[in-house]
């Protein structure tokens, strides 16, 4: 299996360009998200023509705007982030919000700001917490940061990031009733099957359309910025599917050198036999499983504050073999062990039909080591050998261990250029499994 998936996004004038001279059916791409709020003085009063900034701590790009006649004021486009937002008015003092989180296609209401009467100069700061609760949109959406999915066992192991959404209200598992593609689990929100689900990575459609689920899959955590799955109250751009949107965000680089190397390790060295191993598939000790999963990324400037890179490269080795048996009731799925067949020669000769056996039976296929299983021999009396002596043929189920491993490697690059007042950046994302 070999998937690629290519973005290059030019926002906001190329985009318009692209539309116009290749005039196909485009989806919204939600890639950004919004800051909002209301400046007011201590009496509640409106503010008109506050500055408002937004800086990104990362790459120090700043965002500004100013508040309406009624106070209110709106960022669009704001690349996901943590941001230092301030807001100023000649005549009071400016007030400062640190560590603000934004989230791609939410918008960050700051609710009401009061300014107090002073100086410019003078800077309030605010550590409180901001709501919790967003007043601003109808829309129910829940972030997942990179700092938050670092705290989540069964997902930080490539397990599939898609097991966040187990986490989030009104959301379960498809179990038997769902089919399709899975990126750890498959999930339906609300009670609408799992297939109505849509799936995006950086905003951009991510959706198998043959079998339903995404087409590429980002399950390393240390690749990814954010991951999002909106419930309910979807926004207008979000059209395609009415159960849930799933959007994972990839990382950027930032204005600091930074990466990581990581690795997992899983052994069956470390396990014991199971009852049912003891008792039906006759094992000394657990079959082999190996999963060593490893990786490591990298991202920083190429030119401060206006160009980053970010990359980063993982892969997963399942070395294990697993007990194949014939299976079901022992009554239907009987064979002659080779000490059956053995007398079977002795009963009827070389026939056609003991050549047959002795050619492609159970035990002519050498894969796995065949042999039979304890619990499960018994024996047939025959009367009529041609020699005129009775024998007793024996009989079992076939066992036999067999290798089911597999490898899948995976690596992300991107690059960002942001100049005063565009964003642009490549992305290249490759699957092989």
């Amino acid at each position: 299996m070999k998937r690629v998936l290519r973005l290059v996004s030019i926002l906001p004038s190329v985009l318009v360009l692209m539309l116009i001279i290749f005039p196909a059916p485009a989806t919204a791409q939600v890639s950004s998200g919004s800051i909002s709020g209301n400046v007011a003085d201590q009496q509640g009063g409106a503010i008109p023509q506050a500055t408002v900034s937004a800086t990104n701590k990362a790459t120090n790009r700043e965002l500004t705007t100013t508040s309406d006649n009624a106070g209110l004021f709106r960022l669009g486009l704001v690349p996901p982030g943590t941001y230092r937002i301030e807001i100023s008015k000649q005549g009071f003092e400016k007030i400062a919000f640190d560590n603000v989180e934004v989230a791609v296609g939410a918008d960050r209401g700051l609710g009401t700001v009061q300014l107090q009467l002073g100086e410019v100069t003078s800077t309030v700061e605010v550590t409180s917490a901001l709501p919790l609760v967003q007043n601003s949109e109808a829309q129910i959406t829940n972030e997942f940061t990179s700092a938050n999915i670092q705290t989540f066992p069964g997902v930080l192991e490539n397990q599939g990031l898609d097991n966040l959404a187990l986490t989030v209200p009104g959301v379960a598992s498809s179990r038997d009733i769902g089919f399709g593609n899975s990126n750890g689990t498959l999930f339906e929100v609300n009670g609408i099957r799992g297939r109505n689900n849509d799936q995006q990575i950086d905003g951009q459609n991510n959706n198998d359309n043959s079998v339903a689920g995404p087409g590429l899959f980002v399950s390393d955590t240390e690749f990814v910025q954010e991951y999002q799955i909106t419930t309910s109250n979807f926004g207008p751009e979000y059209g395609r599917n009415s159960g849930s949107v799933v959007n994972i965000i990839t990382k950027s680089g930032t204005n600091t050198v930074h990466g990581s190397v990581y690795g997992t390790e899983s052994n069956s060295v470390l396990n014991a036999l199971s009852n049912t191993q003891k008792a039906f598939e006759g094992l000394t000790k657990p079959a082999r499983f190996n999963d060593e999963f490893t990786g490591g990324t990298i991202g920083g400037p190429l030119w401060k504050d206006h160009v980053f890179f970010f990359g980063g490269f993982d892969n997963e080795i399942v070395s294990q073999q697993e007990v194949f048996t014939s299976g079901g009731d022992s009554s239907n799925n009987l064979t002659p062990t080779p000490t059956g067949i053995a007398t079977m020669l002795a009963c009827y000769g070389n026939t056609p039909s003991m050549q047959a056996l002795q050619t492609y039976g159970p035990y002519a296929v050498k894969g796995g080591n065949p042999s039979p299983l304890a619990d499960t021999i018994t024996t047939f009396h025959v009367k009529n050998c041609t020699d005129g002596v009775e024998r007793d043929i024996e009989l079992a189920q076939v066992g036999r261990v067999l290798p089911t491993g597999s490898k899948s490697f995976n690596f992300p690059l991107k690059l960002d250029i942001q100049t005063a007042k565009n964003h642009l950046y490549g992305r290249y994302l490759y699957n092989r499994s």
